[in-house]
């Protein structure tokens, strides 16, 4: 009888084991990875886009190209990749710090910490630096870029989303797909007389450097060109224009 009842308890130990056995050779689940970029910023926000209180404050676009969902409360970003903790971003919210898998988060580069929302420590120098994401850890660096001189309502960002790529954009996305990109900038229109005081008539003339681009003129000191809105003030230049009074000429060099 003590026989019997002990190899029924062994057989009851051995099937347990087996059972264990089979869950540990399935694997453990590995942690998420996080995969995030710093897909697009602008440093030069003059009148493209107001933040929640109503200015135009500069703008730090953060994308998530991995397959899960990433809070990045409690990471840090900064203007100084020598000073990786500059501003730790808030943890308290979830909700306003998660990113989902081929989304967008935006925050505000401005210094306006105390305002609602997810606003920086610090503001973006339009003629170039550096910006960088850190792990809570504040050491481990996710993504960084170093640019260069920015120019105003125009944004800079990578294209594709999260490639190495970077390009300027004409029609800024922020939180959303960078598609209208800028391949560079003209060359400065040259003028072939300079500003000042003239006592008889004369002809201006107008030139670029670059290839097939074509410049608008205005003779009253409007903006020749409206980037953002594509709305044409200016006069197409063809040719030498006549200078009979005061004027206040004006030029910009345009190419698709």
């Amino acid at each position: 009888m003590r026989i019997s009842l002990l190899s029924t308890l062994l057989s009851l130990y051995l099937f347990g084991f087996v059972d264990i056995g089979f869950k540990l050779y399935a694997g453990p689940r590995f942690p998420p990875q996080t995969l995030l970029s710093i897909n697009e910023f602008m440093a030069s926000n003059n009148d493209y886009l107001e933040d929640p209180q109503g200015q135009f404050d500069d703008w730090i676009e953060i994308y998530n190209y991995g397959a899960d969902a990433v809070d990045i409360g409690g990471m840090y970003l900064t203007d100084d990749l020598s000073d990786p903790v500059k501003w730790q971003i808030p943890d308290n919210d979830s909700s306003l710090t998660t990113i989902n898998p081929g989304d967008y988060l935006l925050i505000w580069a401005d210094g306006d910490t105390s305002d609602e929302g997810l606003h920086a420590n610090f503001k973006l120098d339009a003629n170039g630096e550096e910006i960088g994401l850190f792990k809570s850890d504040g050491v481990t660096m996710l993504d960084s870029v170093v640019f260069g001189e920015q120019t105003s309502d125009i944004s800079y960002g990578r294209y594709p989303d999260g490639s190495d790529n970077w390009r300027f954009f004409g029609s800024p996305s922020p939180a959303a797909e960078n598609i209208d990109i800028y391949n560079g900038f003209v060359a400065e229109v040259q003028f072939s007389r300079q500003g000042g005081l003239y006592n008889r008539p004369f002809s201006v003339t107008l030139a670029t450097d670059t290839e097939d681009a074509d410049i608008y003129y205005t003779l009253d000191g409007s903006d020749p060109y409206e980037l953002g809105s594509r709305l044409r003030s200016g006069t197409v230049y063809r040719g030498p224009i006549l200078i009979s009074r005061t004027t206040y000429l004006k030029a910009v060099a345009v190419k698709t």
